[in-house]
């Protein structure tokens, strides 16, 4: 048998077991429901004129920021807990103490971001829309429901089930959204959103419920397994949470620093693309997480498969990567008009940055947070998003969007290094020495 043949036995192999697994469910969900958001944006954007969208861009990345804390992230403890329950009495225990936490977190959550984005001086162009954000938050439990759903339906491996929800979820509130827009501007965008999500939350518990729980009577989960679960969920919160606050620091620092909504809009636009490049290393993520939670403790597989849950996240993220390099130009005129043809330079810049993020640093870090191993996250991240803040409060007002956007780079590289350091540390296993 020639060494080519042998290859391709290998990669029609490996493209089998993906198969059996459930991956192409995975990466089909994760795909097509973000490229729904994706089409669904542009289709915003285009409805809405710049300095509307500028405003609605503010508004939405504070609630990301409130978000970000949604029921002090209990729905990450299901893609651990649920995995690792023995009977689905246990997994229903989690499931619900998960749900019942959220919900009562994020009504005190909601009203607490809502009074005191009210009462924050805002630049003078964003503070008109004072009303939006307090509107927009109220979609924040109903949201975090779906994504206990989602995380459910992931924990049990039903990859056709959650790829299904995710795409139909995705499409019904991109299109409530768009037709608010449509006939109800900044107002209809954000009533729409509520009621969307409301729904998608609602319609996904009662699959749930029917698919893993039906007639299943919960346990009563010992005061020291809550304990256990809330401890993790707040720190996987917390890893992500600060990592995530290094992207959205730039539209919020751009909109302090410089107030300008036509910036805060242009630079929103120049992000939709390099963030969607996440869909490939949160589709690879989403699928390999829970078989290292499996064998968490083999540290010769985690090893093995370690590197190649990366190179395939690396090689993925970065050929999309350099064809939209390549190809910005065409593709800002085409998705988004010619009105935004000057956040070419800035995009490019940023998918530099999107590669180093979600090709490199990404997939360390979930897997680092998926095997019980986050202090390591939330320490680098929390030195990652310092260093960003203060880098950025002095090149922002001097260089503008561009500043804000090497600034990036410089912060994902560093934490890339240091996460990818750790983990070797942690796992690597030579080839001879014992597991």
């Amino acid at each position: 048998m020639s060494a080519d043949h042998g290859k391709t036995d290998k990669i029609s192999e490996a493209i089998r077991y993906l198969g059996q697994k459930g991956a192409v469910y995975i990466f089909a969900g994760n795909f097509l429901s973000r490229f729904a958001s994706f089409f669904g944006s542009i289709f915003l954007i285009r409805i809405l004129s710049k300095p509307t969208y500028g405003i609605l861009a503010y508004s939405e990345n504070i609630y990301s920021y409130a978000y970000l804390f949604a029921g002090f992230g209990m729905m990450y403890s299901l893609l651990r807990y649920i995995v690792l329950g023995n009977t689905p009495a246990e997994k229903y225990a989690y499931y619900r103490y998960a749900v019942r936490k959220s919900s009562i977190i994020n009504i005190g959550l909601v009203a607490i971001i809502a009074i005191g984005g009210m009462i924050y001086p805002h630049p003078d162009k964003f503070s008109d829309a004072h009303w939006l954000l307090p509107l927009l938050l109220l979609a924040v439990p109903f949201q975090n429901l779906l994504e206990h759903n989602l995380n459910t339906y992931r924990s049990h491996f039903s990859n056709l089930r959650y790829a299904i929800a995710a795409l139909l979820s995705a499409v019904f509130v991109i299109a409530a959204r768009c037709i608010g827009g449509e006939f109800g501007g900044l107002f209809g965008v954000a009533v729409a959103a509520v009621a969307a999500n409301a729904v998608v939350a609602f319609a996904t518990s009662g699959d749930v419920r029917g698919a893993f729980f039906r007639n299943v009577v919960p346990d009563t989960l010992e005061r020291e397994a809550k304990r256990e679960a809330s401890r993790y969920s707040l720190q996987y919160m917390l890893t992500n949470s600060i990592w995530a606050i290094i992207m959205l620091n730039d539209i919020f620092l751009l909109g302090q620093l410089l107030g300008d909504e036509i910036i805060v809009a242009e630079y929103k636009v120049a992000y939709v693309l390099p963030a969607n490049l996440s869909i490939i290393s949160a589709a690879i993520g989403i699928f390999v997480g829970p078989y290292f939670v499996r064998h968490e403790k083999d540290r010769r597989w985690v090893w093995k498969n370690y590197k190649r849950a990366v190179l395939a996240t690396a090689v993925g993220i970065g050929s999309a990567a350099l064809i939209l390099f390549v190809a910005a130009e065409p593709v800002i005129r085409l998705l988004y008009g010619s009105d935004y043809l000057t956040v070419v330079p800035v995009m490019r810049v940023l998918l530099i940055g999107a590669f180093i993020n979600s090709g490199l640093r990404f997939m360390t870090a979930h897997l680092l947070s998926s095997m019980n191993r986050i202090v390591y996250n939330i320490v680098v991240s929390l030195v990652g998003v310092i260093l960003q803040i203060g880098v950025n409060i002095m090149v922002i007002p001097r260089f503008g969007a561009m500043g804000s956007a090497y600034t990036g780079i410089a912060v994902y590289s560093l934490m890339a290094v240091a996460l990818i350091t750790i983990f070797v540390k942690q796992y690597r296993v030579s080839p001879t020495s014992p597991a």
